[in-house]
């Protein structure tokens, strides 16, 4: 019996055992629930969802490892408005609401921590088995978080230790996963421990992986393996004062990118990055200065990628090459935060961001033109020529943000941002600073939300916001070969300014909740890339003289009894470049999703049955290539096979199948073009805790 068969056979046998134990036995007084409430990342401190003015949305630790995703994107796909585009497991860009990449900003524990985030379409370095919860933010967020925020903010909250107890606590868990699709093996241990008022956490994960197998055969380039180790230490004075202080260290090795169908290979030999961070925290909610919050880092980022491209076509010719770039980027980073109650009406929040990162580059590209036989017609010396000089970007921002409660029906925030954002290049002959280059964008976002009590289980939602996007280096001043193929930035972007209305509806009754929302987007000098080539394989950076995205979201949670629940989500993005009436790029056709889902009270067992539908996409741009729609059935399933040899401890089995049906298809966002999305993936994973 081969090893798919064998696992689809234990993980039927854990269905069929409880579900028929325990599928009518409807115990207890109230539903599960394991939705997390409170969410920081909408106004920079906690507050419940429910009584935010802006659509957003949070993944609890529970569902991360029930969903048993192998990186965030795949993680918060789900969510409406969310999706992602993708070159292999390692390559990818969020997309919010049809903006993409740096256009929605990374965070890590509320700084920015992705050095990444500018630099490529790569995924950040966490393992999802090491956060605690993802908080989403669709709609632009400049005035609390400066640039980058112009389509959203995700915030990735890594976990915590518990605090103050009396006695010595030490406890842990450990977690086992295995994904068929790539042959992906994970182990994942974390230890907390308390004593008094010191706190310490160490977690260790590591993966490997095969390549991508798709119904059309495998994936080449997309295999990988790596190591995480993220630690803290913490020091509570009293109740209301903390101070931490936190290391991550990431080590990837042989991390593959399938760049093109003639990549013989194409692997980053390696993806580092260390960071450290300091966090000091006062928080006192009835106090009129009612918080502080201090934090520091600093993180080293490293990576060396590597491609063989083997006889790509240019006209009767060909072209062998060797491409090998090593990327250093190091940043620093720092936030001081302040709160003002008041009165119980009256909430004002003040802060100041300071960041800079830093970017220096070698590259050796060394081509070789033969003919249709393998001849070699010309073999030109190596080029060194960096792909970027030596650059550097530095940013300041300074925030006040008001929630006014006038009356018990009515809550209002407004605010507004100031952001100074200065770029630098040093003079590098045969790069696009062969002059050097010293350039500052700067510019005020602003915000009015409001949020209308029609009932205690029906808010009404509306927001108007300005953002601003400075450009990255990436998109100024990068030279070479990409995905997309060549690739060329733009040292004279201008910075892009955005006015976003958003509208809404929140619901939230004893077995009935969900929000809808519709958006206008109108941003001055969007960034895209644009073909500046007949044969569609060169690209550069350009501004877009005036663009507009408008759509909307819906979701919706029913809970039919305390253990059966239905839930749906779909979204809708439409993006216009105004002046030429023409589609702009990367915009996700419309797609949506249902599923059932049964738990029981004690949430020792659950089975999720879920079907995701995305439409065709005919209306594209020019450099893009349509996409038919397509519809995948996904299973998730867990139980606790403690209770059958009586543990001491919960051991929890978890199976998750995604495209359950090994449909072939391909996904609009994808920048791999050439070759099928993965296929059936079983996802079998062992967690206990102790």
């Amino acid at each position: 019996m081969d090893k798919t068969r064998m696992i689809i056979l234990v993980c039927l046998f854990f269905i069929t055992h409880n579900l028929y134990a325990q599928v009518f036995d409807l115990r207890g007084d109230t539903a599960v629930v394991h939705l997390p409430k409170l969410i920081i990342t909408a106004n920079r401190y906690e507050k419940n969802i429910f009584e935010t003015h802006i659509p957003a949305n949070i993944i609890g630790e529970r569902e991360i490892w029930q969903r048993s995703a192998s990186n965030l994107p795949q993680l918060i796909e789900r969510l409406p408005g969310v999706s992602y585009s993708d070159a292999g497991p390692w390559s990818q860009k969020l997309v919010l609401r049809g903006l993409v990449g740096p256009q929605v900003l990374t965070l890590v524990d509320g700084m920015r921590l992705n050095v990444l985030r500018s630099y490529g379409n790569h995924a950040p370095l966490i393992d999802p088995q090491q956060i605690e919860r993802v908080e989403v933010i669709r709609g632009p967020a400049s005035i609390l978080y400066g640039s980058d925020a112009i389509g959203g903010v995700v915030n990735i909250i890594t976990k915590k230790p518990d605090r103050f107890k009396n006695n010595y606590v030490l406890k842990g868990d450990v977690g086992l996963q295995y994904h068929s699709v790539n042959q992906q093996n994970m182990a994942q241990f974390t230890l907390f421990g308390n004593t008094n008022n010191w706190d310490g956490m160490l977690d260790i994960s590591r993966r490997t992986a095969e390549d991508i197998e798709t119904p059309k055969g495998t994936l080449k380039n997309t295999a990988f393996s790596g190591t995480t180790v993220d630690a803290s230490l913490g020091y509570n004075f009293n109740q209301l004062h903390r101070a931490e202080l936190r290391a991550q260290l990431n080590r990837m090795d042989d991390v593959g990118v399938p760049v093109n169908p003639y990549a013989a290979d194409a692997k980053f030999l390696a993806y580092d990055r260390d960071m450290i961070q300091f966090a000091y925290n006062y928080n006192n909610p009835t106090a009129a200065w009612n918080h502080l919050k201090i934090q520091a880092h600093y993180q080293k980022g490293k990576r060396n990628f590597e491609a063989h491209l083997s006889g790509v076509p240019k006209g009767a010719l060909f072209v062998n090459q060797l491409l090998n770039a090593e990327r250093n980027v190091n940043s620093y980073g720092a936030n001081i935060q302040t709160g003002f109650l008041f009165s119980k009406k009256n909430m004002l929040t003040a802060g100041v961001d300071i960041y800079a990162e830093f970017d220096d580059t070698k590259r050796i590209a060394d081509p070789e033109i033969v003919n249709a036989a393998g001849d070699i017609i010309k073999n030109p010396p190596a080029d060194l020529t960096p792909p970027t000089p030596k650059s550097s970007r530095r940013g300041i921002g300074i925030f006040l943000e008001n929630e006014y409660n006038p009356w018990k029906k009515w809550t209002f925030t407004f605010g507004t941002r100031y952001d100074y954002i200065r770029a630098e290049a040093d003079a590098t002959s045969g790069t696009l600073a062969q002059t050097g280059f010293d350039k500052a964008d700067s510019d005020f976002s602003a915000s009015f939300g409001s949020l209308f009590r029609l009932t205690e289980s029906v808010h009404l939602i509306a927001n108007l916001g300005q953002a601003f996007k400075a450009p990255t280096l990436q998109e100024r001043f990068f030279k070479g070969t990409a995905q997309v193929g060549y690739l060329y930035g733009n040292p004279d972007l201008e910075s892009e300014k955005s006015l976003n209305i958003d509208a809404g509806m929140k619901w939230k009754f004893a077995l009935l909740d969900g929000e809808l929302n519709v958006f206008r987007n109108r941003i001055d000098n969007l960034i895209v890339m644009n073909s500046v080539s007949t044969r569609a394989d060169t690209f550069r950076y350009d501004n877009v003289g005036e663009a507009e995205l408008y759509g909307g979201e819906f979701q919706t949670n029913i809970q039919l009894t305390k253990e059966f629940l239905i839930f749906a989500n779909a979204s809708v993005v439409r993006g216009t470049d105004v002046k030429t009436d023409s589609p702009l790029p990367k915009i996700p056709p419309l797609r949506g999703l249902l599923g059932m889902r049964y738990e029981n009270q004690n949430g020792d067992y659950w089975l999720e049955l879920s079907g995701r539908f995305v439409d065709e996409q005919n209306r594209v741009a020019d450099n893009e290539l349509k996409t038919a729609g397509y519809n995948l059935f996904d299973i998730s399933t867990g139980i606790d096979i403690g209770e059958f040899f009586e543990s001491k401890y919960p051991v929890f089995l978890t199976c998750n199948i995604r495209n359950v049906f090994d449909v072939s298809y391909r996904d609009h966002l994808s920048y791999v073009t050439w070759w099928d999305a993965p296929g059936r993936n079983i996802i079998v994973g062992l967690r206990s805790s102790f």
